[in-house]
């Protein structure tokens, strides 16, 4: 199979993988409330529950997808969501969401990384950047039409078929991803045996950034749907939508930005943009001002995101290149996990403003 056909079964798969993910993501803030009458922490923590195994196993999948090959983890990250759907619709009480949660993260720390991987594997030289940015629109397309999804089929045919239609998704996913070759390059003996770190040292930088970025993007992922209603808006699938649509329309350029003129001329705007995004969702509450903050921050975290990502891969060898996305995407998956319950427990107590200005003031301290 050529580069180009392989590349583009990998961006089909990854939409739907993530189609499956986005309606978990907006789904599941709103059944935990009006199901369970959980509170908005619990919300925070029990979306955040995915960054708990994929935090564990991010490194561990990258090493191994480096050492035996990417395409057994790309087939079984779409068979754990449709288990995960189906459990899902049989298991209503918060211990039991939380497990399932967690199995969930087991999917995303298999499928993004070794994708990612397989993206820079087909990446002519001297575009890789590009190759990760287009990439990346298929897993925000997915976010974007996930969410919509979700809200539609919740008001339509409940909280159970909603669930089995992310089962689907993540079903097409798997015919996709079977088809993928594999794309592991040649490894040494040395490198086979190489002990397995914890964190690769050329991942720490741009993921202690990406780390703190993750808190305004978790905020944003788990908390519209409720933002969206204590702002008067009918659905959250506008704000999801418009911030998918801008990380989409900004990173058909931005990885030529970072290809050409370095990942820090895209990771330093994106920053600043990401800043000012939430603080207008903290400041200014109402949707027109909400639709333009999801943007602003939407627009940075697509210049920052694959900046930082090709950052960590341009300093090791095709050999490692699984193990230092692993470890630059388990920052996020820190950031994820706590930044979650963080930005619940602020908002239980001071309120969304309150709740907005954290990640934006974390943000800046990681810039």
């Amino acid at each position: 199979m050529n580069r180009a056909r392989a590349y583009w079964l990998l961006c089909g798969a990854t939409l739907f993988e993530f189609i499956a993910l986005g309606i978990f993501l907006a789904g599941l803030p709103l059944y935990l409330t009006r199901e369970l009458h959980s509170s908005r922490a619990v919300v925070g923590l029990t979306v955040g529950a995915f960054s708990v195994s994929a935090l564990a196993l991010r490194p561990v999948v990258g090493r191994w997808a480096d050492r035996r090959g990417r395409k057994p983890f790309l087939v079984a990250a779409p068979i754990i969501i449709a288990i995960s759907a189906v459990g899902l619709s049989v298991a209503h009480a918060l211990p039991s969401i939380v497990a399932l949660r967690v199995l969930q993260g087991v999917a995303g720390a298999a499928f993004y990384t070794s994708a990612a991987t397989v993206a820079t594997d087909l990446a002519p030289a001297g575009r890789r950047a590009e190759y990760i940015s287009r990439f990346s629109l298929f897993l925000y397309g997915g976010f974007a039409i996930g969410p919509t999804v979700a809200e539609w089929a919740v008001k339509r045919v409940g909280f159970d078929h909603t669930w089995l239609l992310a089962g689907a998704s993540a079903l097409v996913a798997l015919v996709l991803s079977a088809r993928l070759p594999e794309t592991r390059p040649s490894v040494s003996p040395e490198a086979q045996r190489g002990r397995l770190r914890l964190v690769h040292p050329a991942a720490v930088g741009p993921g202690l950034v990406l780390m703190t970025a993750a808190v305004g993007y978790v905020t944003i992922s788990t908390f519209s749907p409720l933002y969206a209603r204590h702002i008067g808006m009918a659905s959250s699938g506008p704000l999801y939508l418009a911030f998918s649509m801008t990380v989409i329309g900004v990173r058909l350029v931005s990885g030529r930005i970072a290809d050409r003129l370095g990942p820090l001329a895209a990771a330093v705007p994106g920053i600043l943009a990401a800043v000012v995004g939430l603080s207008l969702l903290a400041l200014t509450p109402g949707e027109g001002f909400a639709l333009v903050g999801v943007m602003t921050f939407g627009a940075g975290f697509a210049l920052l995101f694959p900046a930082l990502m090709t950052l960590a891969v341009d300093r090791v060898g095709e050999s490692e290149r699984g193990e230092a996305l692993g470890s630059t995407v388990a920052f996020f998956d820190v950031g994820s996990l706590f930044g979650g319950y963080l930005v619940g427990a602020v908002a239980d107590h001071f309120g969304f403003g309150a709740a907005f200005l954290t990640p934006a003031a974390l943000a800046l301290c990681g810039g």
